[in-house]
């Protein structure tokens, strides 16, 4: 099992953390203490598509977020993406056009 440091480590290196993904990764920390935890953003590959017209490959518009966590527990797929959606509804609304999710338990992850 990963610990903290490990962990935040791991996410720091998927590239610089933006606002939004920061705020992203403070909350889901806080909230399901992954032992693994990857946020990309994929804002670059929609430019001038759909929530992210400007075209600017900085717009944080766009994420795909891994999170393993033994919260996860005992959850259908339905309920691990609805606690994301609830942990995240402030970066939604403030302009998150796209949230892909692959939420797994520590044993389905092979962790």
């Amino acid at each position: 099992m990963f610990s903290r440091a490990i962990m935040a480590a791991a996410v720091e290196t998927s590239g610089s953390m933006r606002p939004i993904a920061s705020s992203m990764q403070r909350k889901i920390t806080a909230a399901l203490k992954p032992v693994k935890l990857d946020i990309v953003d994929e804002s670059h590959k929609h430019a001038g598509h759909a929530g992210n017209p400007s075209g600017n490959p900085n717009a944080e518009t766009h994420f795909k977020v891994l999170v393993v966590s033994d919260e996860f527990e005992g959850k259908r797929l339905v309920q691990r993406h609805q606690i994301l959606y609830r942990l995240l509804d402030d970066e939604i609304k403030a302009g998150v056009h796209a949230l892909s999710m692959d939420t797994k338990t520590p044993g389905e992850a092979g962790l």
